[in-house]
């Protein structure tokens, strides 16, 4: 009893109450999760951002090269360019653009992200895309790509450029190519001459705004409970 009032809960007000809870104190661990994540993501981009570039030599191909600042010299095949779709930048809508580097080894490909340029008032035709300023040289941060959370399908050429294409396909993409596709691509880097802009992070959002998102989720769950106990405690007649 608390001040001539007894706490008598309803059986399926205890279990609403108990599901309501653990799905919002599970969500506010999720983000926990997610935040921890990207902070170790960021941790190491920062620390390999403070290396030297290195030449990259053909075979060194593990999952250790992700953001390792690597140089390449090749020939661009400007008429074959990529966009990548759905991409913001400060919250203007826009495409990145990806053209393939033929290296000097003659065995491979690589596909250099250019930078950001924004969308015009219509998207068709696709635009025209500028000739890299500085062709035949690539100095940039190598990032794998990661398969989208929806199967969105294989990457499909078709016979006009540029191609639009929503995600990264490397596997696809070497099916279509006889010279092989290092399964990476490399982020130019910001001091490389070109218009396009060059703002690289790892992560969609930042980790603070995931803890901020698990503070409202733990949040939820206090004024559930509180809302709990305040709607059953019944006075005593």
């Amino acid at each position: 009893m608390l001040a001539g009032r007894r706490f008598r809960p309803r059986p399926w007000a205890v279990v609403s109450t108990l599901a309501a809870v653990g799905l919002c104190v599970a969500l506010g661990i999720w983000q926990l999760e997610r935040a921890a994540f990207k902070q170790s993501v960021e941790d190491s981009f920062e620390d390999r951002l403070a290396a030297e570039y290195t030449v990259y030599v053909a075979g060194y191909e593990t999952d250790d090269l992700q953001f390792r600042k690597l140089e390449f010299t090749g020939r661009y095949e400007t008429a074959h360019n990529f966009l990548l779709d759905n991409q913001v930048h400060r919250g203007r809508a826009g495409y990145h653009v990806l053209t393939p580097l033929y290296l000097d080894d003659g065995d491979h490909i690589l596909l250099v992200n250019r930078g950001w340029a924004e969308w015009g008032s219509r998207r068709e035709p696709l635009p025209g895309v500028p000739a890299p300023a500085q062709p035949g040289k690539a100095r940039g941060i190598a990032f794998f790509p990661s398969r989208p959370a929806l199967d969105l399908g294989g990457v499909t050429l078709s016979g006009d450029w540029p191609q639009l294409i929503s995600h990264v396909d490397i596997d696809g993409l070497r099916a279509q190519y006889s010279t092989r596709i290092l399964p990476f691509v490399l982020w130019l880097a910001p001091e490389q001459p070109g218009h396009l802009v060059r703002d690289w992070d790892p992560v969609w959002l930042p980790p603070a705004r995931s803890r901020a998102y698990a503070v409202q989720w733990f949040s939820f769950a206090a004024i559930v409970l509180a809302l709990f106990v305040g709607l059953n405690l019944r006075k005593i007649e």
